[in-house]
């Protein structure tokens, strides 16, 4: 009888071979933040249309609280920002820019972490988001060059409630 830890898929391969592999801590993450954003979208969570033209986020933010508490166990393995509480640092931060967490707010935080809060032990940033913009990506282009000379990977992950991506930062990723 074989060992489910003996069992290789072609997709374990390939990813071995282009030395891509994501922690799975990390996509413990990623199923975590599907699992709020298809929260968000069912039918309990939708707000009023008249909420939304007045800006109202108040259940999204309460739930992105819910979110924060479902991953409080990633301490052992990394830094959450915004929220990581201790002063013990990882090489690995895992950024949240989701629901009220704007993309730009997201790219900021990394950046800070990266190189300021965490400089030097920092060694690898997840940034996790549901949204990719552009017009919020090319200001950070100069930082994340910056971290990059400094020896920190920078991976970025868009999900969605159906599945997420890598997004790759430069051409030679």
């Amino acid at each position: 009888m074989s060992d489910a830890r003996d069992l290789w898929m072609v997709g374990d391969v390939l990813d071995a071979m282009s030395g891509s592999k994501i922690p799975t801590y990390i996509l413990s993450v990623v199923q975590e933040v599907q699992t709020w954003l298809s929260a968000t979208l069912s039918e309990e969570f939708f707000l009023d249309p008249a909420d939304l033209m007045s800006g109202n986020d108040r259940q999204i933010s309460a739930d992105l609280e819910y979110l924060f508490n479902q991953l409080e166990w990633v301490g052992v393995h990394a830094d959450l920002v915004p929220i990581t509480k201790d002063s013990s640092r990882h090489e690995d931060a895992i950024v949240l820019s989701v629901g009220p967490i704007l993309l730009d707010e997201g790219m900021r935080m990394m950046v800070d972490h990266a190189a300021l809060f965490a400089s030097g032990v920092c060694k690898r940033a997840w940034i996790i988001s549901d949204t990719w913009i552009i017009g919020d990506i090319l200001p950070y282009m100069p930082h994340i060059r910056a971290l990059k000379k400094k020896g920190v990977e920078l991976h970025f992950l868009m999900v969605t409630p159906w599945g997420y991506s890598e997004i790759p930062w430069t051409r030679e990723q």
